[in-house]
This record gives structure tokens, sequence and C-alpha cells, in this order.
């Protein structure tokens, strides 16, 4: 019984899933709260979407091996961007726990303004398609190496709804998309991996090089 149970767990996690387990689970660190630079709410309305087969490579840091240093994407591959104004960009992540495994669902809901035949072309070929997204938190001083974070890396995000209601003047007649971890493949394993290198500038460049094909 011990023997098949073993294997089962491997099995999971060749799969990405993170399995129950004591050596896996514990606490390490505590969480201090900042009083001169806090975190605050909301992020950046500038969404970067990209096609996860076009990831190429993900370095990740030394001492911290969880942490994104930077990600290349295949030759003549691109990311595109989605701008968004106010609250139109809302992504989420929460702990979705199992009988046996731990997973996240990753969501990132935001309006598309524009309506253009091509863009909706483009917009059903998203419906088709999975990709994963890089979000920019707010106040970057109050976010350590969190300032940017990317959503659907391991198991991809996927279209769970593409609605546009002309008339509806909360949108502005835009389109609603939510993008989501697919129900068929499990959850992602983690949440959403922070991406930085040295500093804000070094960072941000190296996210801007994702829109350059």
């Amino acid at each position: 019984m011990r023997n098949t149970i073993s294997k089962l767990q491997k099995d999971l996690e060749a799969l990405g899933f993170l399995v129950f387990n004591s050596a896996c689970g514990g606490i390490t660190v505590g969480a201090p709260y900042d009083c001169n630079t806090p975190i605050v709410p909301g992020v950046n309305q500038r969404l970067i979407l990209g096609n996860q087969d076009d990831i190429g490579t993900i370095t990740y840091d030394v001492v911290k091996p969880t942490l994104i240093k930077d990600i290349t994407l295949k030759t003549g591959k691109a990311c595109y961007v989605f701008d968004g104004v106010r609250q139109s960009l809302t992504p989420q992540y929460e702990l979705v726990p199992g009988t046996i495994t731990v997973g996240y669902l990753h969501t990132v809901n935001f309006l598309a303004f524009d309506i253009s035949q091509a863009a909706k072309d483009n917009y059903e070929k998203m419906a088709l398609g999975k990709l994963f997204a890089v979000i920019e938190n707010k106040n970057a001083l109050g976010n350590g190496d969190s300032v940017f974070e990317v959503y659907g890396l391991q198991v991809g995000l996927e279209a769970s709804a593409i609605t546009r209601i002309p008339a509806d003047t909360e949108t502005g007649g835009a389109f609603t998309i939510s993008l989501t971890t697919p129900e068929a493949e499990g959850k992602e394993p983690k949440m959403p991996q922070s991406w930085w290198d040295t500093d804000y500038a070094t960072t941000l460049a190296k996210v801007e090089l994702l829109l350059i094909p």
C-alpha cells in the first residue's frame, strides 16, 4: 500500500502537482508590515499576453529557485499588449486544495477595447489557444521582488468567457474577457511567480523585450 501511494505521489509530481507531504509543508518565514512603503491595491492597467507555446527559456534565481530572472521567447515570437483603463484589468489567484494535491487557480479578467474585425479574429484565436500573462502590481517600492507576476506559466490560461454587449454603458461596449486555469488539466502548481532581476529598471527592460519579435 505504501509503495502504491509513493508511486502515485511521484506520478502527480511529474505532472506538476504539489502533493501533500510533510517535507513540503511548514512555514519558514514571517510576513512583516512595512509602514513606509506598504503594498497598495491595484495593478498597472497594461496586460501583456503571450502564447504559452512561444516560451523559449525561463531562467530562475540561484538563491531563490522559484523567482524568475528572465523569460525569453522562441525566435520570431512576441507577446502583445492589451491596454486598460481604471479597473478594467482585474487579475486574481486562489488556493484550490484537493484530497491529495494542492493547486492554484489563476484568473485574468480584462476589457478589450478594440472591436475591429481584425481584433475579433484575434479573440477567436484566443478562444482556441493557451496563454500566459505578465501583470505589474502598483507601488514598485512596496512590492519587493513581486512587482511583476506571471500567470499561467506552467498549465497556461484558457479563455473561459468572451462577451460583448454593445449597449452596456458600464463597459462602454468593450469585450469582457476572462482567462483562467483550465479545469480539464488540473491547477497551476504554484501561485503566479514573481519576475525580478536586480532592480525595477532592469526587470522592466527584460519584460519589454517580450514585445519585440
